[in-house]
Parts: C-alpha cells; structure tokens; sequence
C-alpha cells in the first residue's frame, strides 16, 4: 500500500509549513490534494510533485512561471503542452546558464582578489575559497520580518 501523509507529515517532509502547503495549493502551484475524512492526504505522486516545485524554486525560477508550467501540465500530455513545457524550462535554463556564467566569472574575480590579500597579508590567516562559510551568532532582539517559503 502506497505511503500517505498529513500536511504535518507533508511539512516535516518537504521543509515547508503547513501554511505555505495550503497556499500553495490554493494559488495553484500544486494540484489540489486529495482528502480522507475532511484531510488532506498527501500521496506519493503529491509528494514527487512538490519537491519538483520546489526544485523549481531553489533554481529561481518565478511562481507565476511554476504556475504556468503547472497549467499546462494540468492540459495533459498533448503536443501543445508538450512544446509549451519544454519552452518555458528551456527560456529558465538558458538564463540560469547565463547566471552561472556570471557567477563564475565573480567567483574567479574573487579568487583573484583573495590570492592579493594573502599575498599581501602572508601571515594573517583568511578562510579558503573552499572552506564553508562560518555562522553568525543571531542578533539579540528578535526580527519582525515574517519568514515565507
């Protein structure tokens, strides 16, 4: 029997809130969930779907552009669709290529620059450009900003 969960479950699973789960449901960026008892019930096909989305986001890539690729996922496989999909990835593609060439040229830049401090400064320790970047202690009053998905 194929694994179900709750929008809690849901949540805890894709790193979202149950909050962002329902808005998204409700603006169309992912079907509408089936429901047991008045429930949501999100099934394996649910789940494969949203971390899909969410891959989309993680790439940049707009709502309301997700939104029409959701669109025209719900027409079916149909040529039109078909096409119209693989436009829309394509148009993102090329411009997150582009991004990464721009981000390659900044970090080459970067690389540049901190081999100069190093030089420079020869004994005063500097992170690599490898090593990870390390945490800040959080600020001691609380921010008012709320935080969204």
């Amino acid at each position: 029997m194929p694994e179900s969960k709750t929008i809690a479950e849901a949540a805890l699973a894709t790193g979202l809130t149950t909050h962002t789960l329902r808005y998204y449901e409700q603006i169309g960026l992912i079907d509408p969930v089936p429901r047991r008892g008045g429930q949501r019930v999100y099934g394996e096909a649910e789940m494969r779907f949203i971390h899909f989305v969410l891959k989309l986001r993680c790439t940049g890539m707009s709502m309301r552009d997700i939104q029409e690729y959701v669109r025209l996922r719900r027409l079916g496989e149909t040529p039109e669709s078909i096409r119209e999909r693989g436009d829309l990835l394509a148009r993102h593609a090329t411009k997150l290529r582009a991004q990464l060439v721009d981000l390659t040229e900044t970090i080459a830049r970067l690389d540049e620059k901190i081999a100069l401090y190093r030089s420079i400064y020869p004994d005063e320790p500097l992170p690599s450009p490898a090593e990870p970047p390390v945490a800040v202690a959080p600020a001691a009053t609380p921010s008012n900003r709320r935080k969204h998905a």
